[in-house]
């Protein structure tokens, strides 16, 4: 009986041990692979510096409202009185939100008799990203996006209220306990008390009344990203990528049969597709900001100041991720000329389709400035009214047009309107300061 037993043990030692044999023969080769797979991706380092979210979310600008119809504007350009209200308003909680109709208020009324802060963005921008930015809680709606924040304090009681605007201008999110004062609200429409008056007719345009002189032209150096550079940071494996130049342009095209970098414009500007990733499905606007920027961070970076912006198309849907440059915090616009001064990510359900941006990069310090004068008043008024041919205007704002020459950009200040459609055009150019 003893005998019978070792026999069975033995044979099941046996049948053991060749089971092991069998995983570790035919086991090693998958394990392998998997290496072998992880290996193929080519790690490189970041080209440029990484960003965080939150620093692209600031107010395209900051309208004040100072009582008696009296109205002005600072833009991030206007760095000292734009910070300090900027960092204020970030150090106050907002609480015990409220939503109601847009008409809840009659801001015609508000915006003319009671001093407030108006802080308008670019792009709208989802809550719960906001609260990255402000002392925000969460809520019941904190789902919807927001384009607007103005703080006002009522002439009559002397209550201050706090609304947020959503972005389809249907409603208005009312924080009842929100951490400002009368005198926060004085102190913060005080600082436009001697800045140039704004006027407005719809409460959505400003218009200075004076020639607005903040901006000098200049000249900034460019150096720039190679095309393989950006080949090793976008492929898996740059090895078994090939190249293609069209006859026509002279532009360079790489591919790996599912990725592709169209690199054109004398290899300053390249466009990247990804046919692999998914290309219909639900989008979350605030996940997809999050996701472009870890994108961008890990290929390319970001040479200097970038905010949230609006998509050339106003009836995009929430795939479409641009981020506006700014140099000097003044914004940059592609001209007709050449295309530059953004970045673009379109994504599904955080994967990335499409990637678009300049590999021209800005130097630090800029040479050659020469301050210049902004049209203001009456001739501005005329000139974007010609302009907008019909259109409603969104937004007036100062920016930069480039003009590339010889490795220098020069940086030219100009007005920009952004019409309803999402169209932006040029409505008037500078002039020496001193000059007519």
């Amino acid at each position: 009986m003893m005998d019978k037993a070792k026999s069975v043990l033995l044979a099941f030692l046996v049948a053991l041990s060749l089971v092991q044999s069998y995983f570790l023969a035919y086991s090693m080769p998958s394990m392998e692979a998997k290496v072998k797979t992880e290996q193929d991706y080519v790690q490189t380092e970041p080209l440029g510096p990484q960003q965080e979210v939150w620093k692209m979310l600031f107010p395209e600008q900051i309208v004040l409202h100072m009582g008696g119809d009296k109205h002005t504007v600072f833009f991030p350009d206007n760095t000292t009185y734009y910070d300090l209200i900027l960092k204020k308003l970030q150090g106050r909680e907002f609480k015990g939100f409220q939503r109601d109709p847009v008409h809840v208020v009659d801001w015609d009324q508000v915006r003319r008799q009671d001093q407030g802060v108006e802080l308008r963005f670019g792009r709208a921008v989802p809550f719960q990203l906001l609260q990255r930015v402000f002392k925000i809680e969460d809520f019941l709606f904190s789902g919807d996006s927001i384009d607007r924040i103005w703080i006002f304090a009522r002439q009559d009681t002397g209550e201050v209220r706090t609304f947020f605007f959503s972005s389809d201008g249907r409603y208005v999110y009312e924080s009842l306990r929100a951490d400002m004062t009368v005198g926060d609200v004085a102190t913060n429409v005080g600082f436009g008390q001697y800045w140039t008056p704004y006027q407005t007719t719809d409460g959505q345009l400003y218009v200075p009344e004076k020639p607005y002189s903040w901006l000098n032209e200049m000249q900034v150096p460019v150096t720039r990203y190679t095309s393989e550079q950006m080949q090793r940071s976008l492929f898996f494996d740059p090895g078994i990528t090939r190249s293609i130049q069209e006859r026509k342009d002279g532009n360079q095209i790489y591919t790996d049969g599912k990725r592709g970098l169209k690199v054109e414009q004398a290899g300053s500007w390249m466009s990247y597709t990804d046919s692999a990733a998914p290309t219909e499905a639900k989008n979350d606007l605030a996940d997809n900001v999050v996701a472009a920027v870890q994108f961008v961070n890990q290929h390319g970076g970001w040479n200097g100041l970038y905010s949230l912006g609006q998509p050339p198309d106003p009836e995009a849907n929430d795939s479409v991720i641009r981020f506006q440059q700014y140099y000097d915090h003044v914004p940059i616009i592609s001209g007709s000329r050449m295309t530059f001064g953004y970045m673009q990510v379109t994504l599904q359900q955080g994967s990335v389709t499409s990637y678009e941006r300049s590999l021209l990069l800005l130097g630090d310090k800029a040479v050659n400035k020469k301050n210049r004068v902004l049209p203001g008043g009456e001739q501005l008024r005329s000139l974007i009214y010609r302009s907008a041919l019909g259109s409603r205007v969104m937004a007036l704002y100062p920016a930069y047009r480039p003009l590339l020459k010889d490795n220098v950009m020069t940086l030219q200040p100009v007005w920009v309107i952004r019409l309803e459609n999402g169209s932006v055009k040029v409505v008037a150019e500078s002039l020496p300061a001193g000059g007519t």
